[in-house]
């Protein structure tokens, strides 16, 4: 029998306990609006979970800041199917469940880090992200992210990229905030000095094949289907530019 009901009968902290407790192996669903939240638990323990939005399921967030937004969900629906298969799942959370719980009390404490678009600015830059080692497929992405994505490795800034594609600023922020909360981008670093002697071509090009190959290729060359995922894994990407030509025609295809 699945468990189900609302989280003003049982919030999710309460849940997780619960789960914990048991332990219990399987899928909890929750339902807010438009939103949709997976979470996944193998014998007690979180390993994975996600944030959609819409019948074509965008996704908002994933892993570890997935579950930080769910639990400031407070009038959704659930449901908790059984599911020992769950526990051969990959386990993509870098936190467990109580540490996740007391730092989602600490963003109540302190709204200001509840949402990481309140610390974008238009003069934020942004970097690819690496991609995580137990990365897994089925990001589907919404169109705006994407032409934002297709941005970020040649666009100075959060400005530029809303002059190049034409989206409001603050449509840009919220897009961007949501790629951040998937893990696809990161706030870049300060730009350090330049050294005093210029690196060799030789060495420019091993630099830039060892950082392309840390990239999210894997991910934006569409691994969500069966067929492309067979194909990404039996013929790797290449490095270098064929990472931003990935995006390029996956927005193309748009």
């Amino acid at each position: 029998m699945a468990l189900e009901g609302t989280l003003q009968d049982m919030s999710l902290s309460d849940l997780l306990q619960v789960f914990r407790l048991g332990p219990k192996s399987g899928m909890l669903l929750l339902t807010h609006g438009a939103e949709r939240g997976v979470l996944y638990i193998a014998a007690g323990r979180l390993i994975d979970a996600f944030i959609v939005r819409g019948e074509d399921r965008t996704v908002l967030a994933t892993r570890d800041e997935a579950v930080l937004q769910l639990l400031d969900w407070e009038d959704a629906t659930f449901v908790f199917h059984h599911n020992a298969e769950v526990a051969k799942r990959v386990v993509r959370m870098q936190r467990d469940a109580e540490n996740l719980v007391l730092e989602g009390l600490r963003r109540r404490a302190n709204p200001a880090k509840a949402l990481p678009y309140q610390h974008l600015t238009l003069e934020t830059c942004l970097q690819l992200a690496p991609l995580p080692n137990s990365a897994e497929s089925g990001v589907s992405l919404g169109v705006n992210q994407w032409r934002v994505l297709s941005q970020v490795p040649n666009s100075r800034d959060l400005q530029e990229i809303s002059t190049t594609t034409g989206l409001e600023p603050e449509l840009v922020i919220r897009v961007v905030a949501e790629l951040v909360a998937i893990g696809l981008v990161e706030v870049a670093p300060l730009s350090k000095p330049a050294p005093p002697i210029a690196p060799s071509k030789e060495d420019l090009g091993a630099e830039g094949e060892a950082n392309s190959s840390s990239t999210i290729a894997a991910t934006l060359l569409g691994e969500g289907g069966s067929a492309q995922k067979g194909e990404a894994q039996s013929h790797p990407p290449k490095v270098g530019r064929s990472l931003l030509d990935a995006i390029l025609r996956r927005v193309n295809e748009l």
